[in-house]
């Protein structure tokens, strides 16, 4: 059935849906606040996913995507030069950067706090972190045995206070057990230079310092032992192949941000299309409630369908008159559901973690906000088709005899 109103008729009989709606305001209330909690639900879900996959991919981009990070798995596996040169010679590597890394505290002034220390050749950083930049000073120099290059929030602290500066001298610390005894060792080094803030993702850049290979290997006695290694792929979809290589060389953990991200996404997705379909099921009950609203409604105005069909209302314009119900029901409640949505999406970030509401925040998108009004007007007129073709079905001499 084709149903063909002019936009004057339509417009002429908008009125008389919203006088119905008024008349029974309760009920319309009620369900205009469920087509508004499943729609709102849509949108917080969508804002919170959209932000946190956003978040994601920003703290990941620290990192090269060609990158691979390969560790022992266990104390039997040591990763020495020779090592170093074995990877180097796999098809497809275009760098090994051996590193050494290891929990110290760092003093300054009388201050004192904990950080991770990372030995590595810093002529190469820009591998490993393609956005990493100094805010002031210079990185290390491989053969520099003093110099260190502090992160941004060690430097300056979280609350904004200087811990150290360009040119000051600052101590590292760590103990060992050395023959059954518990044996300090401390170094002074020399800032050389601070990072600018990037960030802390994967590796902790802003909450790290860093010294030269060099410096490492002799201040823990490492003897040319590492403890990973930085692999530097040709192309970032040779990830997959050069990590099954090295596994299959070595008892070794490897992993790429690549491989993280995607694992996380498919996490998020998953989680997103979980809660997502609760908050269609939300619109499905809502549409169930306009349903029985314009059904009631029909009942009750079984009288008044027979005096509009004897002055000259024709099936269609009563049709129409009971879908338009249906749509302001939607259009309400999927606009109101619009700014409930977000405001939901920010108490939901502060309920689950207070932590990660300060630093992920939703993100809305206008598409986002397009296809979930559509879907509630949508729905909202098709749960109205049944009642508003049983009212323009009904037999105006009858109806006009209903009491």
């Amino acid at each position: 059935m084709v149903i063909t109103v002019s936009v004057e008729k339509y417009l002429s009989l908008l009125p008389l849906s919203f006088e119905a709606l008024r008349e029974r305001k309760l009920r319309s209330i009620l369900t205009i606040l469920m087509v508004l909690v499943g729609s709102g639900l849509l949108v917080a879900v969508d804002g919170i996913s959209t932000g946190t996959l956003a978040y994601i991919d920003q703290q990941f981009s620290n990192l090269g995507a060609n990158l691979i990070i390969m560790t022992p798995r266990g104390t039997d596996f040591e990763i020495d030069d020779n090592i170093v040169k074995e990877v180097s010679h796999i098809e497809g590597v275009t760098d090994v950067i051996p590193f050494i890394q290891s929990m110290v505290h760092i003093e300054s002034r009388g201050e004192s706090q904990s950080v991770v220390v990372l030995g590595v050749d810093h002529s190469k950083l820009h591998l490993i972190f393609p956005t990493l930049e100094l805010e002031e000073g210079s990185l290390v120099s491989y053969t520099d045995s003093v110099g260190i290059v502090l992160g941004n929030i060690v430097a300056h602290g979280s609350g904004g206070e200087t811990f150290a500066t360009v040119g000051q001298t600052v101590k590292l610390k760590y103990s060992a057990t050395v023959e059954g005894k518990q044996v300090v060792y401390e170094k002074s080094f020399i800032v050389r230079g601070v990072l600018k803030y990037i960030g802390s993702g994967l590796i902790p850049v802003d909450q790290m310092v860093f010294i030269s290979l060099q410096a490492a290997n002799s201040f823990f006695n490492r003897h040319n032992k590492y403890d990973g290694l930085y692999i530097i792929t040709s192309d970032p979809s040779l990830n997959e192949e050069i990590m099954d290589k090295l596994k299959d060389m070595y008892d070794v953990n490897v992993l790429s941000p690549q491989t993280i991200v995607e694992v996380i996404n498919q996490v998020s997705d998953a989680i997103s299309f979980f809660v997502g379909n609760i908050a269609t099921v939300s619109l499905l009950v809502a549409s169930i409630g306009i349903i029985t609203t314009l059904w009631t409604s029909v009942l009750e105005r079984i009288r008044e369908i027979g005096v509009l069909k004897s002055i000259g209302f024709k099936e269609k314009d009563i049709l129409v008159l009971f879908l338009n119900e249906a749509a302001i029901i939607g259009m309400i409640g999927g606009t109101l559901g619009l700014v409930f949505g977000v405001v939901l999406a920010r108490i939901l970030m502060l309920v689950i973690s207070p932590e990660f509401a300060s630093i992920i925040k939703p993100i809305f998108t206008v598409e986002s906000f397009a296809s979930t009004w559509f879907l509630s007007v949508g729905l909202s007129i098709v749960a109205g088709l049944y009642p508003a073709w049983r009212a323009s079905k009904l037999d105006p001499v009858a109806a006009l005899r209903h009491e």
